[in-house]
């Protein structure tokens, strides 16, 4: 499960244009960077790892569109869970795969799970896996039709984004 601490740090400009820079060329070098904005190659390597320490980047893999790969089916669930069960539950949910995004939520239900599937009747099998978790008390499932706008965090912070 991923690590919940706070990573909050205060970006200045220079975070911010690395970080652009990354978003638009995440195989870069680190010489390539320093070339680029005019800092020291130490200078940037300090902050890019700075920045990965602290979390505020991470992962430099591919992004892969779900739909490219096949996975044509999006669906956001709800979940009702058991008093007293939700790291239970979440310990089941994170071993589902096609499970991508977990959120705690307010209001009527807990959990918040964006999943993704090959087809309606593999997504119904997912949901299946869900509903027979034990902690799971109630389930509400909607199926994205259209993704209308994906957005990408790191461009909003690369272009000056203040909290």
């Amino acid at each position: 499960m991923p690590e919940t601490r706070d990573t909050r740090i205060p970006l200045d400009d220079t975070d911010r244009r690395l970080i652009g820079i990354l978003c638009r060329k995440p195989r870069i070098s680190v010489s390539e960077m320093a070339r680029l904005t005019g800092l020291a190659r130490g200078t940037v390597r300090d902050r890019i790892r700075r920045l990965e320490d602290r979390r505020v980047i991470f992962g430099y893999g591919p992004d892969v569109d779900p739909r490219a790969a096949g996975l044509d089916v999006c669906a956001f669930t709800t979940l009702t869970i058991a008093q007293g069960a939700h790291q239970q539950a979440l310990w089941e949910l994170t071993a589902i795969d096609e499970v991508l995004e977990i959120y705690t939520v307010t209001g009527r239900d807990d959990l918040l799970l964006r999943i993704v599937a090959a087809t309606n009747d593999d997504l119904h099998e997912i949901l299946q896996r869900i509903a027979a978790i034990d902690a799971v008390r109630r389930t509400e499932t909607l199926l994205a039709l259209h993704s209308v706008l994906l957005r990408n965090v790191a461009n909003l912070v690369a272009t000056g984004h203040q909290p």
